[in-house]
């Protein structure tokens, strides 16, 4: 159920950059894989904790960690440890990154970037 809503999120964040025209490109990390394709991916470079979605704008790079809104239900998602661990590794590289939970969080931290969208 989880993973169903944070789809809904970033399917809705995608729709939004793309009627922006923003440059970027989802990081499919998570999902279900056996144990020859996950070594495989991890040889590849493939790192734990890494961001969902990175966009590129005047030659830098920006990320979105997506997670699931507070619902009647349940509270809002939360930063993994190897999350947290990560978006401090891509900070300390010059790198931004914003934990959203909605296109409105997106428009904000592109506010905050100065990311000038169409």
């Amino acid at each position: 159920m989880r993973h169903d809503y944070e789809h809904q999120v970033q399917k809705a964040i995608c729709q939004y950059l793309d009627m922006r025209k923003v440059c970027y490109f989802a990081i499919p990390n998570g999902g279900q894989r056996n144990k020859i394709v996950a070594s495989k991916l991890k040889s590849e470079g493939v790192k734990a904790g890494v961001p969902d979605i990175c966009i590129v704008y005047d030659g830098q790079a920006y990320f979105l960690e997506v997670k699931k809104p507070k619902t009647l239900d349940s509270g809002k998602g939360s930063l993994s440890k190897n999350q947290k661990v990560m978006i401090e590794r891509i900070k300390e590289a010059g790198g931004e990154v914003a934990v959203v939970y909605s296109v409105a969080d997106v428009i904000e931290s592109l506010i905050d970037w100065q990311i000038n969208v169409l």
